[in-house]
């Protein structure tokens, strides 16, 4: 079966969403070539006239692909109701940064380059010798010719315009910095869309609608949000997103809400033996307890933005997590919990504490993340521990041994994650050692059964 191409594009089936013609000029550098940004960012940019040259920072496969098909990809939006299916055409040029460096910081220097953009995930921005290292040294020979450059992140992290500029500027020298300050803003945003791994059964479903070979295929929920902070050093894409002078709220809301529930069930679920989160909601009473944890934690530990209401946010936050045709895979959210849980659970903690609200119910997830770590689900299965600091945290439960409040203790103690003043905070260790031992007597499905 021939590749998804340019050849063929115009000729698939008239049901499927084509582009229209193709930018000749990228205009944003992306770096990351992961799913979440051909879901989203990419499909944004496909609605303007704009193009993006997609980076890979170490795995060929993506970009071989995209580079094989001409750029072009399909994206089906599943629904309750069924697929939707569009082929996204903004990517005109893919580089490899493991191999291409030296192509890589030419596209950033480049004055045809306006944005960079970045999906790198949490822990990238701690690693001072990877992404934060190329974007220094691009930098610096961007200044030679001082044209103005926008950085914007696009991962899940609280106010990330200014995570990814602290972990940028401490690399510049004096000459580049000084530009920098005058030429080089660092927006943060907030990006929201469900977007699955791809499996087997997305490339599948490409081939039958389109009946041309994708193996960069995605698929995403029907839900799509994207809200930028509107302070860009040059020419600004015209994208169909939110612009704010403050993206802070949105940035709690979402993380909070969506990602932290996400979390919430993806532990839960994975000690249960569900296989999804749609699996995970399903179980007898988590549903009931996720829209308790929102109402009764979440809603109250924030401010949500000006026409935003939160306690209706998180019934659709839960109408998205059951829409049958997203199979979010509870392993998969479960990955990086020790670089997640920081602004998806314990910020929201803090802000509980802060506000004299009892901290019954959140402590919960604290429970699930805990046994989580230590390998084993109910049902005796072995559990992945996908994390960097996986070394850290096995090494902290097996000295606690068995006492559930020993265990609390030790991953309450891991400094690279938990504020001192939360390690300290007995009515948590409480309520989290009571649920971690109705955990390990009763298991996720009884114990949620029985709330």
């Amino acid at each position: 079966m021939e590749r998804l191409s340019n050849a063929n594009v115009k000729r698939l089936p008239e049901e499927v969403r084509v582009p229209g013609d193709r930018p000749q000029n990228s205009g944003v550098l992306h770096l990351g070539a992961g799913a979440f940004h051909r879901a989203h960012q990419a499909v944004y940019t496909d609605d303007t006239d704009w193009g993006i040259t997609v980076a890979a920072p170490r795995s060929r496969e993506v970009i071989d692909a995209l580079a094989a098909q001409d750029g072009l990809y399909s994206v089906a939006t599943l629904g309750p109701g069924g697929a939707a299916m569009r082929v996204v055409g903004s990517v005109v040029d893919t580089l490899h940064i493991a191999s291409e460096r030296d192509r890589t910081l030419d596209q950033l220097a480049a004055e045809t380059t306006h944005v960079v953009t970045l999906t790198v995930t949490e822990k990238a921005y701690r690693d001072p010798h990877g992404i934060p290292a190329l974007l220094a040294e691009g930098l610096a020979r961007r200044a030679a010719h001082g044209a103005p450059l926008t950085i914007l992140s696009c991962d899940n992290l609280p106010d990330n315009g200014t995570t990814t500029r602290e972990a940028v500027e401490p690399l510049l020298d004096d000459k580049t910095r000084a530009w920098a300050d005058e030429n080089v803003t660092f927006p943060s945003t907030m990006v929201d869309r469900i977007v699955p791994a791809s499996t087997r059964g997305t490339f599948e479903r490409a081939l039958l609608e389109l009946g041309a070979t994708d193996l960069a295929a995605v698929e995403a929920e029907p839900f799509t949000q994207w809200v930028i902070e509107d302070d860009f050093a040059g020419p600004r894409p015209p994208w169909d997103a939110t612009y704010t002078d403050d993206v802070a709220g949105w940035e709690r809301l979402k993380l909070r809400t969506l990602n932290g529930v996400h979390s919430t069930l993806a532990y839960l679920g994975a000690l249960a033996g569900a296989e999804t989160i749609g699996d995970a909601l399903a179980l007898p009473g988590a549903e009931a307890f996720a829209r308790r944890l929102i109402v009764e934690q979440i809603a109250p530990s924030l401010t949500p933005p000006d026409g935003q209401d939160a306690l209706a946010y998180g019934e659709g936050v839960l109408a998205r997590f059951a829409n049958p045709g997203i199979r979010h895979r509870c392993i998969q959210i479960a990955m990086d919990g020790s670089q997640k849980l920081p602004q998806r659970l314990f910020a929201t903690i803090a802000d509980l504490t802060d506000k004299g609200i009892g901290l019954d119910l959140i402590a919960l997830p604290l429970a699930a993340w805990t046994r989580f770590c230590a390998g084993t689900g109910d049902t005796g299965a072995t559990l992945p521990l996908d994390d960097p600091l996986a070394d850290v945290l096995r090494q902290s439960l097996t000295a606690a041994g068995s006492n559930p409040a020993a265990r609390i203790d030790a991953i309450l103690g891991i400094r690279q994650v938990v504020p001192t003043d939360l390690a300290d905070n007995h009515q948590l260790r409480r309520a989290a050692t009571a649920w971690l031992r109705e955990l390990d007597r009763h298991g996720v499905a009884t114990t949620l059964e029985h709330l």
